[in-house]
């Protein structure tokens, strides 16, 4: 979508339609672009040297893997928020004005996030990242905002002292190993979401900034189908339940400087960065009205810069919105829970050995456009009709371990309900080379479809955080 501002009747599809709009032209659009590339030559001068730089500025901040070392990725990251958080309120302050239309008083959030996304083959063997530092000046600012809000001082003091106190219960199941394993936090991808789940307000707006590197292999995925039904979330991994059945992945296009605006209340995820390009992308979020928060989070997102403050860049007065004070619910209307049928499911006693096949069930019970998910002692396989043919492969996504059967599947490709990787459903590979669904033996005899492992193969090997995430899960 091209214009320079929304309507009312499209931010309102926003907040209770959960519309989306990918948009050319908003506020401060050249300005914003050339201040966070001026940024980001500087850092990468500061901590990789001139050399490094001219490097970036040659080849485009999608070419940053070539040019600056892994290590230092959070220094960098940090560098930018020290030197831009200020500009990038403002901005997204002028975007709620001038582009949405929003009337004085509205919110924007304290938490901005610049993503940096390495190729994930890169990023998965990184070693020996430098921590991010401190950033005091924004504690500072913070404590300086409590200063002037007694209720907020005496809620941090009381923390303070209640420290010894085990955590919430949903905060004490939070394990982010247990969903990444043993890949370095710059290879880790968010996995389906809605923000309300970690304590963001209601009747939001997010800006998904594509700044350099973003594409179909490392985008923002949505599940517009979902919004506005109930869905369950894991404690442990804070992402969609296991045993959902997911719609089909909406992978956004985006070129350099296209700005996503979506409502945070729609399922949506991260693209494993499967592509040759680092993605580098911004995200903010507006409040057209005061925060509202639900009654059952781990943490909530209690700071705001109000619109009257930021107009006249008055970047100190932070305010809060305590959760127990401002709770609500959202603008939509709930819809009735999603219901994916595509997926038949059973299990069986028998294991799978390298010589034996073993009869799964009669032919007719796997229908056409759908697919089978099977539960052996040491396999989980699927199997789905390819034409006049049957194919089986484990269903365990060899990126993080993530059931397959949850995912949408057509006639050519089955995705990844985890990072939306599609895999051929012809011979089990991906984009990617290191992805790739191990293929087992499949046919139909009297009536009946059998299952063999093909050729000399061990048991169905882990992927890295299988193990981790398995055993915690059955706590």
């Amino acid at each position: 979508m091209s214009g320079a501002k929304l309507t009312k009747l499209q931010v309102d599809a926003i907040l209770k339609e959960g519309a989306y709009y990918c948009l050319d032209d908003y506020a401060l659009r050249a300005e914003i672009l050339e201040k966070i590339n001026a940024a980001f030559l500087d850092g990468i001068a500061r901590l990789a040297g001139a050399a490094s730089r001219d490097g970036v500025a040659a080849d485009g901040l999608r070419q940053l893997h070539r040019h600056f070392p892994i290590a230092k990725i959070h220094l960098l990251e940090a560098h930018l928020m020290r030197v831009l958080r200020d500009e990038l309120y403002f901005w997204s302050f002028r975007v709620g004005a001038d582009t949405f239309g929003l009337p004085d008083p509205f919110y924007v959030d304290h938490l901005i996030v610049l993503r940096i996304h390495y190729p994930f083959l890169l990023a998965r063997s990184a070693r020996d990242i430098e921590p991010p530092p401190v950033l005091w000046g924004e504690r500072m600012r913070l404590a300086y905002a409590a200063l002037h809000d007694w209720p907020a001082l005496r809620d941090y003091v009381a923390k303070r002292r209640d420290s010894t106190r085990p955590p919430t219960a949903k905060a004490s199941q939070h394990n982010a190993f247990a969903y990444h394993g043993q890949i370095p936090v710059p290879a880790r991808s968010h996995g389906p979401h809605i923000d309300t789940w970690y304590g963001h307000s209601y009747d939001g707006i997010n800006l998904w900034l594509s700044i350099d590197g973003v594409n179909v292999d490392n985008t923002v995925i949505l599940y517009p189908e979902l919004f506005g039904r109930p869905l369950t979330f894991d404690p442990v991994s804070m992402y969609i339940a296991r045993g959902v059945e997911l719609p089909k992945p909406y992978k956004v296009e985006l070129e350099p400087g296209q700005l996503l605006a979506f409502n945070p209340e729609t399922l949506h995820g991260t693209q494993v960065n499967i592509s040759d390009e680092t993605r580098v992308a911004l995200t903010t979020r507006i409040n057209p009205a005061q925060p509202r928060f639900g009654p059952d989070a781990s943490s909530y997102m209690e700071h705001w810069y109000c619109s009257e403050d930021l107009r006249r860049r008055k970047f100190s007065a932070v305010r809060r919105f305590s959760s127990a004070e401002h709770q609500g619910k959202p603008s939509f209307v709930e819809r009735e829970r999603y219901q994916g049928n595509r997926t038949i499911r059973m299990a069986k006693s028998e294991r799978i050995e390298q010589t034996t096949p073993v009869a799964v069930c009669p032919a007719d019970a796997l229908r056409p456009g759908a697919k089978l998910a099977v539960d052996f002692p040491n396999a989980k396989l699927m199997l789905w009709r390819a034409g006049n043919e049957l194919r089986a492969f484990s269903r365990t996504c060899p990126h993080l371990g993530i059931d397959i059967a949850d995912g949408y599947h057509d006639e050519t490709q089955v995705f990844c309900p985890g990072h939306g990787i599609a895999f051929a459903l012809a011979d089990g590979r991906s984009r990617c080379e290191a992805f790739k669904l191990r293929q087992f033996e499949a046919y139909e005899q009297d009536g009946m479809i059998y299952v063999a492992r093909m050729g000399n193969v061990a048991d169905e090997s882990k992927p890295e955080a299988a193990t981790d995430r398995r055993a915690i899960e059955q706590s």
